[in-house]
């Protein structure tokens, strides 16, 4: 390990460490918290039952290293030969330092050699493909995650965020854009003047450079400002921080230099389309129109992707949340059992004295893994296939007599395990429908499995249930009778009290904490990822639509002010308050629809590719593109109704005196 990752040693140094046995290395953070000292070289320090003595400290490694690590301990090496079992244990991984000389196309290719030489001769004619691959380093952390891996991060979801980022800025852009023209065009009798009393091109161009680079100042200057207010109700809001300015200078400078261009762009009709034209450009005001309706379609087609998104997302969770997983998780409490061989035997004891309290339904005794949504262990067992036995792979789940009934698992065919049968600990198991059905098995009571060259019976077979999140399949599973190797003990309890279990907790195991967890919490945790993808993707959307209408509430009133004698003429005439209403809203209907029957299939193929990251997903139905596009419509209407009304009752008289 000290070979091939760099440690910064404060104290003690790589000779000492491989010195003896029983030797310790902690980092800063661990040597501070239990001595207040990084001068710790020869302490002690015991870890469960063991006595280790530090040999050195190293320095924190940064917090986005793909491995946290607190200490090292010097392992004793193991020189048993390796069965067969020993190839699937996935405790462990191993980190591998290549010569400059070599590549990782070399290292695969020795890994191949490897299975053909040790592990095909053993899996020969088994149905199972094994495959070693090495995974560079620098791109481990969007690897497909492992067994008992580190955290993970999914690529496409920092994707999915950052193109929603970038979707919110092109529309906070745009939306400068268009507010800046806007706003050019109250200027064009000023601008005008200035050129007829001789200013220059280049002066104008300058005038609205240094007008650009101001605003540019200030919305950093305020941007900064509310990042700093809000980041504490941005991370309730979604577990995240906003950025951290030591960190990430260049991400900032891009934010700066996109501000910066964007505010130039705002700028650029006024300074130089303006600058440009003749004085009396009569069409300018057209083309302007144009643009900035165009600017508004695009703004909208955006905004309108980005609700989709998020209306999908939602249904997918929802549905995540809510689909039948074929077992029971309300009013149960997972308690993590000691790791001690010395108080294995008090566990069976101890699950009988939480039963008897009164507000205890069952309690029931699991092994690792054995918890539905937990990552587990694979076991190999032999089956016949064709009157030969074969070899296969299976989910192995250790339980006990109470397991199925606690959690409400329904058998499709045969019986549960009784504890008064001698044989059910020994020599009978059960199994789901998925492993019955992978066999091809019509009738699977009294089938037998091999475990460990020992037969079992099958004995009964429960109906299907989603061991593992939604995002797979559901797999074959052996549940073998075994309470020596508990992990957990499972309590189903209706308002019981906890403090109950607590106290009976410190008379059985004193020295271990208590550690207990709610079920359904447990199994909401599996998809914490999509629950803030969801939170941020709703964050976006509000964000993305409150810009649009800002931009259109802009555009909207600058036109109603212009053309507020023109209505008041079409009223004199005879025109009616339905009639006024439909002439000055049906251009921005027109381009709220046509925005949205563009974003539809860039918002189907982006949700497309999203959900099929779940086995178990909803289909995209049109529901979520009516109720899209009504909500769209609603806010347009919503943001258009004041300065129509407004515009509508105006005396024809007030607005026509000034003619």
């Amino acid at each position: 390990t000290l070979d091939v990752f760099s440690f910064d040693f404060i104290r003690g140094n790589q000779r000492n460490f491989l010195a003896g046995p029983n030797s310790i290395m902690l980092s800063r953070h661990l040597a501070e918290k239990y001595f207040n000292s990084v001068d710790v070289v020869d302490k002690s320090i015991i870890l469960g039952d063991t006595q280790y003595i530090v040999k050195g400290v190293f320095e924190d490694w940064p917090k986005n290293s793909h491995l946290d690590v607190k200490a090292l301990l010097l392992a004793p090496q193991d020189a048993d030969v390796y069965g067969p079992q020993d190839w699937f244990d996935l405790e462990h991984y191993s980190y591998v330092l290549l010569d400059p000389n070599s590549d990782q196309v070399d290292l695969n290719e020795k890994l191949d050699l490897l299975i053909s030489d040790q592990l095909t001769p053993i899996l020969e004619d088994s149905g199972i493909e094994v495959k070693f691959q090495s995974q560079p380093l620098a791109g481990l952390y969007f690897a497909p995650g492992l067994i008992d891996d580190v955290p993970k991060g999914n690529r496409m979801y920092v994707n999915a965020l950052t193109f929603a980022g970038l979707l919110v800025l092109l529309i906070s852009g745009l939306n400068y854009i268009n507010l800046s023209l806007t706003q050019s065009t109250r200027r064009l009798k000023e601008i005008s003047i200035k050129k007829i009393l001789g200013i220059s091109r280049r002066q104008l161009l300058w005038q609205n450079g240094m007008e650009s680079l101001i605003m540019t100042f200030l919305v950093m200057l305020l941007s900064g400002l509310l990042i700093l207010t809000l980041d504490n109700l941005y991370f309730q809001y979604s577990g995240l921080h906003a950025i951290e300015i030591a960190d990430n200078w260049r991400l900032l400078l891009i934010i700066f230099s996109l501000t910066f261009v964007f505010g130039m762009l705002g700028t650029s009709y006024a300074g130089v389309n303006l600058s440009v034209s003749g004085i009396f450009n009569s069409k300018s005001g057209i083309n302007v129109n144009v643009f900035k309706k165009g600017l508004l379609g695009i703004q909208f087609s955006i905004a309108s992707i980005i609700i989709i998104a998020t209306l999908t997302m939602n249904k997918q969770v929802d549905f995540m949340k809510n689909k039948d997983l074929g077992f029971s998780q309300e009013e149960v409490l997972i308690i993590g059992l000691p790791d001690n061989e010395e108080l294995k035997s008090d566990f069976i004891q101890f699950r009988e004295r939480v039963k008897d309290f009164a507000t205890v339904e069952n309690a029931s005794l699991i092994g690792g893994g054995a918890l539905p949504g937990e990552d587990n262990g694979k076991e190999i067992f032999e089956v016949k296939i064709d009157d030969e036995l074969a070899v296969r792979v299976y989910n192995f789940y250790r339980i006990d007599e109470n397991y199925c009934k606690l959690l409400n698992i329904k058998f499709s065919s045969g019986r549960n395990f009784e504890a008064e049968r001698l044989s059910d600990q020994s020599e009978t198991i059960i199994i789901n429908e998925a492993l019955a059905k992978s066999l091809h098995w019509q009738n699977p009571i009294g089938q037998t499995i091999w475990y460990g060259e020992q037969p079992h019976k099958v004995i009964g077979v429960v109906q299907n249930f989603h061991n593992k999140s939604l995002h797979g399949i559901i797999e074959p599973i052996v549940f073998i009778y075994d309470s020596n190797y508990s992990a957990n003990l499972l309590v189903k309890a209706k308002g019981s009290d906890v403090k109950l279990i607590v106290s009976l907790w410190a008379d059985f195991f004193p020295e271990t904490p208590f550690a207990l967890t709610y079920f359904d919490q447990f199994l909401a945790a599996k998809y914490t990822k999509e629950d803030t993808l969801f939170n941020l993707a709703g964050f976006f959307a509000i964000v993305s639509l409150v810009l649009c209408c800002m931009g259109l509430l802009a555009v909207f009133s600058l036109q109603m002010l212009q053309k507020t004698k023109e209505m008041s003429i079409r009223k004199v005439l005879g025109a009616n308050s339905v009639n006024l209403i439909k002439t000055a809203t049906k251009s921005y209907m027109f381009i709220a629809m046509l925005a949205f029957g563009i974003a539809i299939p860039v918002a189907w193929l982006l949700m497309k590719r999203w959900l099929n990251e779940f086995s178990y997903r909803i289909e995209m139905n049109a529901f979520l593109f009516i109720f899209s596009a009504l909500l769209i419509l609603s806010v347009i209407c919503i943001t258009l109704f004041y300065h129509v009304l407004k515009t509508v009752n105006v005396n024809p008289a007030e607005a026509l005196k000034n003619e």
